[in-house]
């Protein structure tokens, strides 16, 4: 399936012993089927925060990212996925946030389960991070990740146009120790509910509430609001809005 997603809102609270900050990211996310088993993804995003006494939610960019994937699906129930890139983490000290920028490669494979309308799926994904550490060297991070996720469309029996449909997921992450990502074991922990809603058959708005527990020296806990939108081929279909016409005609041949 091809997925076109903006994340033009994504508020984040910091609650507990260190300041609190609001974000907002914004993701990009192109999907491309090569054939009925091959997908190609390029993600593009961005995040914003704000600063010590400054209520502007764009008061400092905060990372920038990009991301390359490639897709194999053998058959309905499994999807397997690489994917390659590059994270600029800017340095703010306001923010206590330091310099690290970061090529990442990850390894990642997914498995559907459909139980009447609902649809259940585990996924396991190991990343290869190499993060740029006060010595001025790429330091090697590696991070497993589980989820647990299940999407239950409410009036309909899958997703498509005027359904509205519930998301709900689980997920664990840990990590090797290193000096950039501290000595913890455990990484973190990420609930993530929510709704989506079929705006048309190629495209679906989802707005979700998620909660994420990092243990540190100082525990961390981050309560998210996310906006999602998703569009299914886009690419294909704009290239046929722009040209299909034309070519139908005959009137752009030579």
């Amino acid at each position: 399936m091809s997925l076109l997603i903006i994340n033009p809102f994504y508020a984040l609270l910091v609650h507990g012993q260190t300041q609190g900050y609001n974000q907002i990211n914004n993701e990009f996310d192109f999907n491309r089927d090569l054939s009925q088993h091959w997908a190609l993804e390029f993600d593009l995003g961005q995040s914003w925060t704000t600063l010590p006494g400054h209520s502007n939610i764009f008061s400092s960019l905060a990372q920038v990212y990009g991301r390359a994937w490639v897709h194999y699906a053998p058959d309905d129930k499994w999807k397997l996925s690489f994917f390659y890139g590059y994270y600029f983490n800017k340095y703010d000290p306001a923010i206590d946030q330091t310099a690290a920028p970061e090529w990442r490669s990850a390894v990642q494979a997914t498995y559907y389960i459909e139980r009447r309308r609902a649809i259940l799926s585990t996924r396991f994904r190991i990343e290869d991070r190499h993060i740029y550490n006060s010595d001025s060297v790429y330091e090697a991070v590696d991070r497993f990740r589980a989820q647990i996720k299940i999407v239950y469309p409410f009036n309909g029996e899958f997703i498509a146009k005027n359904v509205i449909y519930g998301i709900g997921s689980e997920e664990l992450m840990f990590k090797t120790s290193s000096k950039v990502s501290g000595n913890s074991f455990f990484d973190r922990n990420k609930f993530t509910a929510g709704f989506g809603y079929g705006v048309t058959q190629n495209m679906q708005i989802e707005i979700t509430y998620c909660n994420e527990y990092i243990p540190r020296a100082i525990s961390d806990s981050y309560n998210e609001i996310q906006f999602n939108v998703v569009f299914n081929n886009v690419l294909p279909r704009l290239n046929k809005y722009l040209f299909g016409k034309k070519n139908a005609e005959g009137s752009s041949a030579d």
